[in-house]
C-alpha cells in the first residue's frame, strides 16, 4: 500500500513544481490601463524596411527622431488610442489581451503579440509578419509613461 501512495504524491508533486514556471506570462487588463511609448521595434532577421536600400534589424532605430514618437493610450473595455509623429493627430484603436497575447487592432494594421514580457513597466512582444512571402518575427517593446 505504501508504494502506490508515494507514488502519487510524488507525481503530485512533480506536477505542482512544473505547472507553474518563473517566465509564466500573467496578464491582466487592469494593468495594461494607461499611457505607453514604444521605445523598441526589431527584427530577427535583417530586411529594408523603411526602403532606403540598406537592410536592419533595428526597425525603430531606422526613424526619424519624430516617427519614434510613438505614444499608445490603452483605455478601459478594449478601447484606446495612438499616435506616431510629433505633430500627428489621434487615431482610435481596439485591443484585447489574454494570458498569453495582446491584440491591437489599427487604423491600417492588425498587431498580434504573443507576451514575452508584461509588467507594471513594461510589454514586450512578437508579431509575426509576412512580407512578399517571407515571415519575420517583428519584437515590440513599450514602456509606461
Amino acid at each position: 500500500m505504501r508504494r502506490p501512495f508515494y507514488f502519487l504524491f510524488f507525481a503530485l508533486a512533480l506536477v505542482g513544481f512544473t505547472s507553474c514556471q518563473k517566465n509564466d506570462i500573467i496578464a491582466d487588463e487592469r494593468n495594461i490601463e494607461g499611457t505607453w511609448s514604444v521605445t523598441g521595434i526589431t527584427s530577427d532577421r535583417a530586411y529594408d524596411f523603411n526602403g532606403d536600400g540598406r537592410t536592419e534589424t533595428d526597425i525603430y532605430g531606422s526613424y526619424s527622431s519624430c516617427g519614434r514618437d510613438i505614444v499608445v493610450v490603452f483605455e478601459r473595455n478594449g478601447y484606446g488610442q495612438m499616435r506616431q509623429g510629433c505633430n500627428s493627430s489621434w487615431q482610435n484603436i481596439t485591443w484585447s489581451l489574454t494570458n498569453q497575447s495582446l491584440s491591437i487592432t489599427l487604423p491600417d494594421d492588425q498587431l498580434n503579440l504573443s507576451l514575452r514580457q508584461f509588467d507594471d513597466y513594461t510589454i514586450r512582444g512578437t508579431d509575426q509578419v509576412n512580407i512578399n512571402g517571407t515571415y519575420f518575427n517583428v519584437t515590440y517593446t513599450f514602456q509606461r509613461r
